[in-house]
């Protein structure tokens, strides 16, 4: 409690939920319903608090606590007003999170070269998720896709009002990410567009190939983003539905191979996804499938990127989520959201596991993808987004292909929630890395899309 007053507790749902606070029970049921009770607080003290909810109706749910007293006006109970004690964080696998005012941002390491670029920023709309539109480099020119809606401020959740359009939007720099425009191919947005049949040949070898994945499709353009070929269709692998984004390794001009994550029942997650990999060997026309990774597969996997480190050599990074409840433990217990590397020296035949690289939540706001990068020095680079406190975008070097990595590096700090991250990250020239990324700031609240342009051979590692 933040006063010690008489305090008025109001429960709010369009479902069915009860509230028990020091013995006194309030219960609502059904669309707009509302309750609430009276209990003398007194500042600072914890109070026992059962809320419980029931969802009973198919559609868009709500529920809300709030509070007033004398001289507040009723507004919803913060988060943060709302803690275990320590048997309870024991008993649920609950890792507490720093106080953001405490935090001593000097013990964290940094590149002593970094700079913050706008890529796109729209007053009230929403732009976020640019490791699900991906990323493609000619040079110093860099394409990036992301999505842009209708910004809608929502403190649990990602602030896109979701009951209206959304699109993908494309932002192009020439010179290395230090200047952005924004392009908008309509063509590429027919939804009445029927899938191509049959497929064409795709050249692999043109320099100025992009693909773009979504899901079970794709699209393809020869002139580096400008128009695009499409939508082609993936194989149905086994009738698994397809969650994949863009992730590919060329090897010839005729043939690929394709990194797709799929819906997959056993995983033992609240999202159930696992990744596998599958070759072409006639430019797109027809794709066999390799090989599972992520083991073991009972984890969740997604959202892979994968490097090549020699011919049939590669290393790609997982999206992990495990949640040990998922089948019936009655303990809703949660490990942390991470992420993992895998290792092929057979052209993908078969994945070992070579390390885990990170944290990237503390299993609350189900993490972040990785963006793995090969740097010119033969350094490996994984960027993230770290979706705990202090929310921000994160980095770690590897010296011997990923069997370990550095400290981490703090790209960038102060984000207003959670809400921020999937980063893509690729090498200028000049040796400097563009990390990509969406992110929301108090004085820019509506997320929007940015990047640090950083050198991590200015990267000291020393007495921190």
């Amino acid at each position: 409690s933040p006063v010690s007053k008489e305090v008025k507790i109001r429960l709010a749902t369009n479902q069915k939920a009860s509230l028990k606070i020091e013995g006194k029970k309030i219960q609502a049921v059904g669309k707009g319903a509302s309750a609430q009770l009276k209990i003398k607080m007194k500042e600072g003290f914890k109070y026992p608090v059962l809320l419980t909810y029931q969802h009973i109706k198919n559609e868009e749910s709500y529920l809300k606590v709030f509070w007033s007293w004398e001289g507040k006006k009723e507004s919803i109970i913060p988060i943060n007003n709302f803690v275990y004690d320590s048997a309870q964080a024991a008993y649920y696998n609950y890792s507490f999170e720093p106080n953001p005012a405490k935090i001593d941002y000097g013990k964290f390491i940094y590149p002593a070269f970094r700079k913050k670029v706008i890529v796109f920023s729209e007053k009230g709309k929403f732009a976020g998720w640019p490791a699900n539109g991906g990323i493609w480099q000619w040079g110093n020119e860099i394409l990036v896709a992301f999505t842009v809606g209708t910004y809608k401020a929502n403190p649990f959740h990602h602030s896109i009002d979701n009951t209206k359009p959304s699109n993908i939007v494309f932002a192009r720099s020439y010179d290395g990410g230090e200047h952005w425009q924004t392009e908008i191919p309509q063509h590429y947005w027919d939804s009445n567009k029927k899938p191509l049949r049959p497929l064409k040949r795709i050249d692999f070898l043109n320099p100025n190939l992009a693909i773009r994945v979504s899901g079970n499709s794709f699209y393809v353009s020869y002139d580096r983003g400008k128009n695009w070929h499409g939508p082609q269709v993936f194989p149905n692998f086994n009738g698994k539905k397809l969650t994949s984004r863009t992730d590919y390794q060329i090897i010839s001009g005729d043939s690929c191979l394709f990194f797709f994550s799929f819906e997959e029942d056993n995983v033992e997650a609240r999202l159930q996804d696992n990744t596998f990999c599958a070759l072409t060997p006639d430019g797109g026309r027809t794709f066999k499938f390799v090989s599972l990774i992520g083991a073991p597969f009972n984890y969740r996997s997604v959202m892979p990127s994968t490097i090549r480190i020699a011919k049939g050599h590669y290393i790609t990074a997982l999206r992990r989520r495990y949640d040990k409840s998922f089948k019936g433990n009655k303990r809703p217990q949660l490990e942390n959201d991470w992420i993992d590397v895998f290792e092929s020296d057979n052209g993908g035949k078969s994945w070992s596991f070579l390390s885990k690289v990170a944290e990237t939540s503390l299993g609350k706001f189900n993490g972040n993808p990785p963006s793995l990068v090969k740097l010119k020095n033969g350094q490996l680079c994984v960027t993230y987004g770290y979706r705990g406190v202090p929310y921000g975008i994160r980095a770690k070097l590897s010296n011997d292909n990923g069997k370990t990595w550095s400290k981490e590096i703090h790209l960038r700090d102060h984000a207003r929630s959670y809400d921020m991250g999937y980063t893509r990250s690729v090498q200028r020239p000049d040796g400097k890395i563009v990390t990509i990324y969406y992110y929301t700031t108090s004085k820019i609240p509506q997320e929007y899309i940015e990047a640090t342009i950083w050198d991590p051979s200015s990267v000291n590692f020393k007495n921190k």
